[in-house]
């Protein structure tokens, strides 16, 4: 059994409105399939595809407020409502008592625990370390859960060997902002492959990207649909090589943002969950929240209390 969780910083259900809302216009075929032929939207429901359940999942669990990054993420990887415990949504960077319920138990932390290889298959800069070890620089929760679990974050050299993968997916970044002439860079589709090729060597696999959310924050729209169009080439790489009965494939966000250009605040919409796999009926049984990702993911593995 295999479990990827690709990440998507701040998507949301959005809207059906074309003017500021890049899923209603986005050419994204492999999406709306996984949707029941259906775009990403509010008013699209739970619904059942050929490969995939769709769930729109609750990203308040019962705090008011605009969700987060910090608790958002927090509560992804440790199945703990983390802005009830707080008594508020908190982000971006998790705080000392988010930190804390990280450090206590996390999903990393787990499956190291138990003998299982995790990764978080980002590649980081040598300036990011620079900046992290001096003090300079937060981890996010996601960063942070690894960290406290042993797992380390990839570097440029992980990039190079082809055991990491860019958030951009094409690794253009490297090249054209970073100063890597030489990096590789790789089509959508083959990005999407390599995804599948590297989720065969660990228990679980997990990819973040920030450009989502960043592109919410600070647009433009037509940015933000070549990206989403650009990831729906990624998943038809991945899903073309992937047997589901490997394991399972999820997709997930913490909060909304990118649904709602124009609008550099995070929304209050819910977000999607997609759950590929031959037992994604098990794991989406009773799913409605950000809480029920980390309990169905050790279930599938055979590591629930």
């Amino acid at each position: 059994m295999h479990i990827i969780i690709i990440f998507l910083d701040g998507i949301g259900l959005g809207e059906n409105d074309p003017t500021v809302n890049p899923f209603a216009v986005m050419n994204t075929p492999t999406l709306h399939m996984l949707a029941g032929g259906q775009r990403w939207l509010r008013q699209t429901p739970r619904t059942e595809s050929e490969r995939a359940i769709f769930i729109p999942t609750d990203a308040h669990m019962g705090i008011a407020g605009r969700p987060q990054s910090a608790t958002g993420q927090a509560t992804i990887l440790t199945g703990r409502n983390v802005p009830a415990e707080l008594g508020e949504h908190y982000g971006p960077k998790p705080n000392p008592p988010i930190r804390a319920i990280l450090a206590e138990d996390n999903l990393f932390k787990r499956l190291v625990t138990h003998g299982k290889k995790a990764s978080l298959i980002n590649p980081y800069p040598p300036g990011f370390f620079e900046t992290l070890n001096r003090g300079k620089r937060l981890p996010s929760s996601i960063q942070d859960a690894a960290l406290v679990a042993g797992v380390p974050l990839l570097t440029e050299q992980d990039y190079y060997q082809g055991q990491a993968i860019s958030p951009d997916w094409t690794g253009e970044g490297w090249t054209h902002y970073l100063g890597y002439h030489d990096a590789p860079v790789y089509t959508p589709e083959a990005a999407g492959k390599l995804i599948g090729e590297l989720a065969r060597q660990h228990d679980l696999t997990f990819f973040s990207t920030w450009i989502t959310d960043e592109l919410g924050h600070r647009g433009p729209f037509s940015d933000a649909v070549a990206y989403m169009e650009r990831f729906d080439r990624v998943m038809a790489g991945l899903l073309e090589i992937w047997d589901d009965d490997e394991g399972l494939i999820i997709i997930t966000s913490d909060h909304g943002n990118m649904e709602v250009q124009g609008d550099r605040r995070h929304s209050e919409n819910q977000v999607p969950t997609v759950v590929i796999g031959q037992t994604r009926h098990a794991f989406a049984e009773g799913f409605s929240s950000l809480v029920d990702i980390t309990p169905r993911v050790l279930q599938a593995l055979d590591l629930a209390p």
